[in-house]
């Protein structure tokens, strides 16, 4: 159990806008209650982060064999969701102007209204965003062209220095989806956050019960039907059952692939939706939570599990962002805040350990005006130096660097269990592929799951269902 000096650095570091930070939890959900949108901030023509004082010394940028001042007196534009990410780094943003001599133009917007202003930048070849936030849409943006390949500018000598940089404490998951997911032969962006699914468990009710913390999926189904047979108005586990590309199957696709099973195994023909292994993880999940989830669980969207964990009606959430964990332990909206744990996702006894990662990552338009200047900004954003500051000295929780996990003050600042279990589980993690139609066939999906979960159809027949609909999107 963390201790309340912990659970405040901890609240202190990722805050209420953590769940401003799952991007990857909160796409295609076809409710309201899954949309991560926020308001009153706009900040649209916002320059710079308003301070003289200089968060990080030069001299941690100035020793990299890189022509930092090659585009003084030049602007670059920015677009971004209002996202943590962007309150982190801000206040380091002089930082980078002092370094490069380059302003910075900040266009932050919600969600859906960037989405749409991003889309009509980039297809118009309008290129106003030099910099902009990009998610699951970055093969539809790869393949039309609209991407700028910064391929190029690694292999420039004045932009980039590769000792400097260090592109190996990047955590893989986050370095593969910023090359399409595995449809990129080069980067079409830098990763500037991830989040790692982990599973959460009440210590009350193990302690009562004589429970151990589920290593493996028939351990994990054990607890959960204890304290579901055991306990009144206590149902044994909760999760995602609400269709929706970001909902039940980003969690199933974790076990799926835990089953050996793979996504596309002969992409754009063979789905791998009706393998032995995927339906055998489909059987798995809809069983848990047909048998011992809530009533409606087919309906539960991510805010509805963490809701349900935070009221005390559940015994487990089986696997989901670990960055629910702040919410949990927050006692002034969780009930369990002093009795709950977090713990690495449970896999099949013959299985492979492997929770699914989300990242998003910064890019630039083919036609932006200044990409080679986004690149340095994107380069600098995402570095050790400016990465560890963001840190331990401002509000961030989710580093794609394993250096900043590793970091003994920043493990102490956020409590040892939280960054522990999350280490481990970036280290192994293995993220969804996101190509061109993933939004399309993704949906038809989790729609036949759906089906399964609220018991019209058997799992194996919505696993078909799913194969045929999917590889259909290609033809």
């Amino acid at each position: 159990m963390p201790s309340e000096h912990t659970r405040r650095n901890l609240l202190r570091a990722v805050g209420i806008g953590a769940l401003g930070g799952l991007a990857g939890c909160t796409r295609g959900s076809m409710q309201s209650g899954g949309s991560s949108e926020t308001s009153g901030s706009t900040g649209t023509g916002e320059s710079g982060g308003g301070s003289d004082e200089l968060a990080v010394p030069l001299d941690e940028y100035t020793g990299a064999d890189i022509d930092w001042k090659q585009f003084e007196g030049t602007t670059i534009n920015i677009g971004a969701v209002n996202h943590p990410w962007v309150s982190s780094i801000k206040p380091a943003i002089p930082v980078f102007e002092e370094l490069t001599g380059i302003d910075v133009v900040w266009n932050i917007l919600p969600e859906q209204q960037f989405r749409t202003k991003r889309l009509t930048d980039v297809s118009t070849g309008a290129g106003k965003f030099d910099v902009f936030f990009l998610d699951q849409v970055v093969n539809q943006f790869a393949e039309s062209g609209w991407l700028q390949p910064l391929d190029p500018y690694f292999d420039d000598g004045s932009l980039y220095d590769e000792q400097w940089y260090k592109p190996d404490d990047l955590f893989e998951a986050t370095t593969w989806q910023a090359h399409g997911g595995g449809y990129s032969d080069t980067w079409t962006g830098m990763p500037i956050t991830v989040e790692v699914q982990t599973q959460f468990y009440r210590t009350d009710l193990y302690e009562k019960h004589g429970l151990e913390v589920a290593t493996t999926l028939e351990g994990f189904r054990e607890n959960a039907k204890t304290i579901h047979e055991e306990e009144s108005d206590v149902v044994g586990t909760v999760g995602r059952g609400q269709k929706g590309y970001g909902m039940n199957i980003y969690v199933l696709n974790t076990f799926l692939r835990e089953h050996g099973a793979e996504l596309w195994e002969n992409y754009p023909k063979d789905s791998g939706l009706d393998t032995d292994g995927a339906i055998a993880a489909a059987q798995w999940y809809v069983n848990l939570l047909r048998e011992y989830g809530p009533d409606g669980a087919s309906s539960q969207t991510w805010s509805d599990v963490l809701s349900t964990m935070q009221s005390g009606r559940a015994g487990h959430i089986v696997s989901d962002a670990n960055l629910f964990w702040p919410n949990l332990i927050d006692s002034s909206s969780s009930d369990v805040a002093d009795n709950v744990e977090i713990a690495r996702v449970p896999a099949p006894e013959s299985g492979q350990f492997g929770p699914n990662a989300y990242s998003w990552q910064i890019a630039s338009s083919k036609n932006a005006k200044n990409s080679k200047q986004a690149f340095l900004f994107m380069l600098w954003a995402t570095s050790e130096p400016t990465n560890t500051w963001m840190h331990l000295e401002s509000d961030a929780a989710f580093s794609v660097r394993r250096s900043v996990w590793e970091n003994d003050e920043f493990r102490s600042r956020v409590g040892e269990k939280f960054a522990q279990v999350s280490l481990e589980s970036l280290e192994v993690a293995k993220p969804d592929p996101f190509d061109r139609k993933y939004p399309e066939w993704g949906q038809k999906y989790s729609e036949e799951l759906q089906k399964a979960i609220a018991g019209t159809k058997s799992p194996e027949a919505a696993m078909k269902r799913a194969a045929e609909k999917a590889q259909q999107t290609f033809q």
